[in-house]
C-alpha cells in the first residue's frame, strides 16, 4: 500500500511541478549512519533543484480534479 500511495503522491507532485522532491527509504532504527546519509543526500538534491516555480496561489481546483479522476479510475479498475 505504501508504494501505491507514494506513486500517487509522486504523480501529484509532478503535476504541481515539484518532481524529484519526494523520497522514501526504509531505514532501521539501528542504521543511524544510513539515516544521516539519506537525509544529507536528499537535502543536497533539494538544494540543487533550487526554488520551485510555484509562486502565489495554486489553482487547487485543477489538483482536485486530477485527484478525483485518479481515485475514480482506481475504483473502476478495482471492481
Amino acid at each position: 500500500m505504501t508504494i501505491k500511495r507514494m506513486t500517487f503522491l509522486q504523480e501529484l507532485l509532478n503535476f504541481m511541478g515539484l518532481e524529484g522532491r519526494l523520497h522514501l527509504d526504509w531505514i532501521s532504527s539501528a542504521e543511524a549512519q544510513k539515516f544521516v546519509q539519506v537525509v544529507t543526500d536528499f537535502t543536497e538534491k533539494i538544494k540543487a533543484l533550487g526554488p520551485t516555480l510555484l509562486s502565489g496561489e495554486l489553482d487547487l481546483s485543477a489538483i482536485e480534479r486530477e485527484c478525483e479522476a485518479k481515485v475514480e479510475s482506481e475504483s473502476v479498475e478495482g471492481g
